[in-house]
């Protein structure tokens, strides 16, 4: 799962990035761009969008219900905060959330989710400060997860097999998604 950091490196390059990412294989993205005001989010994510589903790509909105039906994603992803704040689900298609910790899996679990996202696994520039929750940690917790379950946090395709030994469907990745080095 790639996701998009615009606000950080600018729409272009994202969208370039993006290109190469779905030529080489990558079949998930989601738009989490927190700070875009929501006129630019929509027409970000339409751009997305269109050119994911021309590579029968599946794109996620982060956060925003409104922007992910108004841009034909394909699905909502929650921030934690956002999942624990609900008590169903809510009626994207594909919904799936963030979670760091055993409550915010059994809630997403409880609500019937799709998928998840669990870390940060390893230090990550994008929640400095964040504890690093370890393999042994993630797999302890992805354990007994019916859902599949991306890791994510410090993550980069080389870390995919290491992920998947301790459980994980597959890995997000912020900046490791749109580079080409391992």
């Amino acid at each position: 799962m790639g996701v998009t950091h615009a606000e950080q490196i600018g729409v272009e390059p994202q969208l370039a990035a993006l290109d190469a990412a779905l030529a080489s294989g990558l079949r998930l993205v989601m738009v989490r761009e927190k700070q875009m005001p929501e006129p630019q989010l929509l027409e970000f994510a339409r751009e997305v969008v269109a050119r994911c589903h021309a590579a029968a790509a599946h794109v996620l909105i982060n956060g925003n219900p409104n922007v992910a039906n108004a841009c034909g994603a394909d699905g909502l992803h929650l921030p934690a905060a956002q999942l624990l704040a609900r008590d169903a689900r809510p009626s994207a298609a594909l919904c799936g959330a963030s979670c760091h910790d055993a409550r915010e899996l059994a809630h997403a679990i409880a609500i019937g989710l799709d998928y998840l996202v669990l870390g940060p696994v390893l230090p990550t520039s994008s929640h400095p400060g964040a504890p690093a929750l370890g393999w042994e940690a993630f797999a302890a917790l992805k354990e007994h997860c019916p859902l599949p379950v991306f890791a994510i946090g410090g993550l980069r395709r080389s870390r995919l097999v290491e992920a998947w030994r301790a459980g994980a469907h597959g890995v997000a990745m912020l900046r490791g998604a749109w580079t080409h080095s391992p």
